[in-house]
């Protein structure tokens, strides 16, 4: 079991606060960046540590790189106008993909499945 510095708190901390369907807006534009900051500054305190966790530190630059596309997609979004949530979706349901997995190895305490 690895002991990794980071809780359940610490990954909802970088919820987006985004529901599907929803319009892109401002709002959630800013959510989307607060997320994508935290979430990414304490990644870059943990990856020293991680680097030695090659499976584990995967879950983490999954979740890193997702929230930081739909964070771009969102900022994109916005400069132009844009608002369909249809234009969005792809960047979404991977962030929730990210995060489930990444609550899944934090509830297991960092134990992947084929751990023994």
């Amino acid at each position: 079991m690895a002991k990794i510095d980071f809780t359940m708190t610490d990954l909802q901390a970088t919820r987006l606060g985004y529901e599907e369907g929803q319009d892109v807006t401002l709002e959630v534009l800013k959510r989307a960046e607060k997320a994508y900051r935290v979430f990414h500054d304490k990644y870059s305190s943990l990856k020293a540590k991680l680097n030695g966790l090659p499976d584990i530190h995967y879950y983490f630059i999954a979740h890193d790189t997702s929230l930081e596309y739909f964070y771009n997609r969102a900022k994109n979004m916005v400069a132009h106008g844009a608002n369909d949530s249809l234009d969005i979706l792809g960047c979404y349901l991977e962030y929730i993909d990210t995060y489930n997995e990444l609550f899944d190895l934090i509830k297991n305490d960092f134990r992947l499945p084929d751990d023994k």
